[in-house]
């Protein structure tokens, strides 16, 4: 690598060269680089494979060895900087500092590799000249004697005359001169002079092992120093071509050291004559050679690699095997964890290290532009390691259900099957619900990256754009869903947390959201099987939870309505799922789920209404109060649940259809639907378009020529501009709020008339009226 990134120096600095110039080089044999490198390497590639050879490669190849004698050739004389000469400690240097700093390392490396090819010059030209005085002195005696006419006192000027008629190869004028010869100077044993004080460039002398690096604590500190050093954009390594990159295997290279430094730093190492050991005495401020806590440096540029568009995501596989791996590897921790005793679950419920970061990396993979946007439909690139980041990631997770059902199970707080408390104290530590909550939190976007609708928040889809082939459920996927376990541990961990604080009902409402969006893309699969949970159904069925959470109350009742209701032929379900408290639920008369639908999607309207009149009012008027911002913000919310309803019509499948289905169990429902959603288009008919930039305060645009001989006459105008600017503002808000309302509603009209055979089709999604 180094030897490449010299060649690239070379070829950067014969570009500025003239042309008579460039005529010679090209003149010159193609051996005569063979110590270089290859020509086509460019300067950027070889200094990223450089640095990756040092910072990374080299010290991957040492923790393999684990050999103090590899290790100590592989560093030579390098020492890592004192903490005083650190890089922090010269974060003040000015640029043109840093640059005569630069200008000089390169000067050295140049001159030294300058005298290292002198020195091979000087060995060729001292045996070029043994072989020409051997031939030139044979010649002359030859010729000497094949004319004896010569006398003995004129000897000399015939020695001369004859040399002249000869060849003038055979006579080297000022032969006598060598410019590699120096008297003056003392040469050490390698050849080298003393006087040179390692101003220069010497491989011979740097590859010499320092002492202390013949050391395992200084061969540490030396090699975490490198790792610390290394990241995928201080190296450059974006300069790396995909095929370079998978010619040199670093993503192999990453994805290996990373896994390895994660293991160790889980397990430990108790071998003090190892890479790897660290001095458990020591707080983590005196530590700087713990290199096990540096496996985040391999793990983030792979990552980094991983996400790179411009390179095809050539990465993205390797990046994805090695969290499968952290998930899978982990799968024995886990099993021992369940089948530990209750008495010792005190802080069993915690993950290990190496399952925490593969949900953490796959929950950041999923929610990242890169891996959503619409360009993640299709390959990227054209090369052979170029992949479709939808589809790869898609299948990574799908490898994985099986292990995620595991590690729900093994978060989730331990109850009794026979009903009542938890098994032990571990349900009241703080640790488990933090444990739990972590889990829920980086599993959530992995369910909604299958399914492609982020129903946690307000049911918009996770990908932009189309094109992939797979942007929602299949029947094949949700029965593989089923069968791994991982859809009844997350209704298991739903149920479960009942009783927790306020601080998890965020997380676990969210997860309440995400199995319905599971259960919606597949109902005669999922959703059969969610309205069997008891505890599940009698808690989302209740007056109180269509209280607090009505656009949720509303998809729930519709979900039973119409799986139980609509089809009263189709022969029960017998799938059962066992529960830790006393049921005594009464029989669910065939109508109170259609009539708790419709009355909520009525009392949606109603409020949607009165939110848009007492609106315009804040809206309009001139001077606001705290109250009126407040008012204002509690009406944008009142109003957001329209559009979030608006949003589960257009991007889940079936939704449209099983909304419907349950108001058509009711006469008088769908009639009820649109006349309430009739009401909510006349008030937005109603409603000032605020189109203009007439604001209508008055002497807001008007100012006087002698208005500036008056400062309190400035002020007041001051105070009205500012109050034109803020009623722009709130217009402008509530022109974009109205906006929003006016296409939901255009999206629940079209599926109303939807079911007389007109308007929307009930079989896809309305993705073109997404508010």
């Amino acid at each position: 690598a180094g030897s490449k990134a010299t060649s690239s120096t070379k070829q950067a600095n014969k570009k500025t060269e003239g042309t008579s110039q460039n005529n010679e080089d090209s003149k010159s044999p193609p051996n005569d680089e063979s110590m270089i490198g290859s020509s086509n390497i460019t300067s950027s590639d070889g200094y990223a494979q450089l640095a990756f050879a040092i910072f990374l490669e080299g010290p991957y190849r040492c923790i393999q060895q684990d050999n103090l004698d590899v290790i100590s050739q592989f560093l030579g004389s390098f020492q890592p900087p004192e903490k005083t000469n650190s890089a922090a400690a010269h974060e003040g240097l000015s640029a043109e500092e840093k640059s005569r700093l630069v200008e000089e390392a390169t000067a050295k490396i140049v001159d030294g590799i300058e005298k290292m090819s002198m020195e091979e010059d000087k060995a060729k030209a001292d045996k070029k000249n043994r072989d020409d005085a051997s031939s030139s002195s044979s010649e002359f005696f030859l010729h000497n004697k094949n004319n004896n006419v010569a006398k003995e006192d004129d000897n000399d000027s015939m020695e001369e005359m004859w040399a002249e008629d000869s060849d003038p190869d055979d006579f080297e004028y000022e032969s006598s001169y060598n410019p590699y010869n120096n008297t003056t100077g003392n040469n050490d044993g390698d050849g080298y002079e003393d006087d040179m004080d390692g101003d220069y460039f010497i491989p011979t002398q740097l590859s010499n092992p320092d002492p202390t690096n013949q050391t395992w604590e200084g061969a540490r500190k030396a090699i975490y120093h490198l790792l610390s050093s290394f990241s995928y954009g201080n190296m450059a390594l974006n300069l790396l071509s995909s095929r370079t990159w998978s010619a040199l295997g670093m993503s192999e290279s990453l994805g290996d050291l990373a896994f390895t430094l994660l293991l160790a730093n889980t397990n430990g190492s108790s071998d003090s004559n190892s890479l790897l050991w660290r001095d458990k005495q020591l707080t983590q401020e005196d530590v700087d050679d713990d290199i096990t806590t540096l496996w985040d440096r391999p793990l983030f540029a792979l990552r980094d690699r991983a996400m790179d568009n411009i390179h095809g995501h050539d990465a993205l596989s390797t990046y994805l095997q090695l969290l499968c791996a952290f998930l899978s590897h982990s799968e024995e921790d886990i099993m021992s964890i369940l089948s530990s005793p209750s008495k010792d679950t005190n802080n069993t419920n915690d993950l290990p290290p190496l399952t925490a970061v593969g949900l953490s990396s796959f929950a950041t993979l999923c929610t990242s532009k890169e891996m959503t946007c619409s360009s993640s439909a299709k390959l990227c690139g054209t090369s052979v390691e170029s992949v479709c980041p939808r589809d790869e990631v898609s299948d990574a997770i799908f490898n994985s259900i099986d292990t995620l059902g595991h590690i729900i199970e093994c978060v989730r707080p331990k109850k009794s099957v026979f009903g009542g408390g938890s098994t032990g104290k571990a349900s009241d530590d703080k640790s488990t619900t933090e444990s739990w909550v972590r889990t829920a939190v980086c599993i959530i976007p992995m369910l909604e990256y299958l399914i492609n609708i982020q129903a946690r928040f307000d049911f918009q889809t996770v990908f932009e754009g189309g094109g992939s082939r797979r942007t929602t459920l299949s029947d094949s996927d949700a029965k593989a869903l089923l069968d791994s376990g991982l859809f009844r541990e997350l209704l298991s961990l739903y149920t479960c947390t009942q009783d927790e604080s306020d601080a998890s009902n965020v997380v676990r409402l969210q997860l309440l959201r995400t199995i319905f969006a599971l259960s919606v893309q597949a109902p005669e699969i999922l959703g059969r099987y969610v309205i069997r949970v008891p505890d599940l159904v009698k808690e989302v069925h209740a007056s109180i939870f269509m209280n607090e959470n009505l656009v949720d109350g509303i998809l729930w009742t519709a979900l039973g309505s119409s799986l139980l209701e609509s089809k009263l032929e189709a022969p029960k379900p017998r799938l059962k799922l066992r529960t830790n408290a006393k049921l005594n639920l009464p029989p669910v008369e065939t109508s109170s789920l259609t009539e708790r639908c419709n009355s909520g999607f009525e009392q949606i309207c109603k409020s949607c209404n009165s939110a848009l009149t007492s609106f315009k009012f804040i809206v309009e008027k001139e001077d606001q109060s705290e109250g009126d911002e407040n008012e204002a913000r509690q009406h944008k919310e009142t109003l957001g649940s329209i559009i979030k309803f608006s949003n589960y019509l257009s991007n889940c499948p079936h939704g449209i259809k099983i909304w419907l289905d349950s108001l058509n169990n009711n006469e008088d429902a769908p009639q009820k639907a649109k006349k309430a959603i009739a009401d909510l288009r006349s008030t937005l008919a109603r409603l000032p378009s605020y189109t203009g930039d007439e604001t209508g305060v008055k002497g807001a645009d008007h100012k006087k020529d002698d208005d500036n001989n008056d400062l309190s006459t400035d002020d007041h105008h001051s105070e009205i501009r500012q109050k034109a600017t803020s009623l722009r503002q709130r217009r402008k808000d509530f022109r974009q709020v109205v906006s929003l309302v006016r296409s939901s509603v255009k999206v629940i009209a079209l599926a109303l008339e939807s079911q007389k055979g007109t308007g929307l089709s009930l079989k896809t999604p309305m993705s073109s009226y997404n508010a």
